[in-house]
């Protein structure tokens, strides 16, 4: 099929915003004891940090709320597929590894740098600290959260030996090619090409494996499957507030139906989105899309993912089918 084509015709998604609650930053001795660094070693980093009016405004209209027919035209595009096919075919044999290792298919990582950084083009431009320290201290919305990152950088940053000023990201303070936060880098980050470092900014192994290692913590099931579209009729705001505690049973007694028939027994969470004509559409997730929430909680976002990571898949299969190579069917278990 055309690929323009492909993009018009695969699948519809989510839109959600809560409001946060406002949770008060920890004080300093408290980021220290957190952090395990000493009152002396954040105190200086604070010190080196410049407040960005600039980030607070950003925060208040991120890219998640907007409906999903304006989120969706952002990423699913044909020059983010066609990067995403060249990204998987000149690193194949390591994103064969991550799957091999780790369980997560390559279309899947793929898409994720995809999204994030346009395979590692645009890694962001703030300076860590600065976002951090902003976003930490002064507001309140996240204080509690950011903060924290703010600690973990300064830790990280201490551990890699690295300029506190110098190191780039988003305007959130994630970092590297799978935009990781300083948390995540601490925790999940893997030296995948064993040189001895931990590099997601200009290693791409290391930043496949660190992404594929994050899926695989997070509780990414190797082979089975992500998103389904569905059919609903009627008020399903019962189902939706349910979140991940629904079922299928559930599901297809309240009328709801799905393209491919899910275990009665699995729990599933129903999403509706906006669509351009201004009706709604729905689909459920199963736990592999709830792995990439915790990437990033939008559903949008996840979506976003499943999506182009299809294209992606689709395009890898193609260019193998034009070389005479045969290419099994895609078989994810629902």
């Amino acid at each position: 099929m055309n690929l323009k084509k492909r993009i018009c015709t695969l699948g519809l998604a989510a839109l959600v915003g809560a409001a946060l609650p406002v949770s008060a930053a920890p004080s300093v001795t408290e980021l220290a004891a957190y952090s395990g660094l000493s009152e002396q070693e954040l105190n200086a980093a604070i010190a080196k940090a410049r407040k960005q009016p600039v980030i607070i405004k950003t925060m208040t209209t991120p890219y998640e709320s907007k409906p999903w027919w304006q989120y969706r035209k952002l990423f699913i595009t044909t020059s983010r597929i066609q990067a995403g096919l060249q990204f998987y075919l000149q690193h194949a044999d390591t994103l064969k590894r991550a799957e091999a290792e780790l369980g997560v298919p390559p279309e899947i990582v793929c898409a994720i740098i995809g999204v994030e950084t346009f395979y590692g083009r645009n890694m962001g431009t703030w300076k860590v600290l600065d976002a951090l320290y902003t976003l930490g201290f002064h507001y309140p919305p996240r204080e509690s959260y950011f903060s924290k990152e703010f600690a973990n950088f300064v830790k990280l940053a201490k551990r890699e030996n690295w300029d506190l000023t110098s190191v780039k990201g988003s305007y959130a303070g994630a970092m590297g090619m799978g935009q990781f936060m300083p948390s995540s880098y601490l925790d999940y980050a893997i030296d995948f090409d064993h040189d001895g470092k931990v590099n997601l900014f200009s290693d791409i192994e290391d930043a496949i494996g660190s992404v594929a290692n994050y899926f695989k913590a997070h509780g990414w099931q190797a082979g089975r499957g992500i998103y389904y579209p569905a059919l609903a009729a009627g008020d399903v705001k019962g189902l939706m507030d349910k979140e991940w505690n629904l079922t299928a049973r559930e599901l297809y007694a309240a009328g709801v139906s799905t393209k491919v028939n899910l275990s009665l027994d699995e729990n599933l969470r129903l999403f509706s989105y906006q669509l351009e004509d201004g009706s709604m559409g729905y689909g459920v997730g199963l736990n592999n899309f709830n792995a990439i929430m915790r990437y990033n909680k939008s559903p949008l976002y996840a979506r976003a993912v499943y999506e182009l990571s299809e294209f992606i898949r689709m395009a890898y299969e193609d260019q193998l089918r034009a070389q005479g190579i045969d290419v099994p069917p895609a078989g994810r278990i629902p």
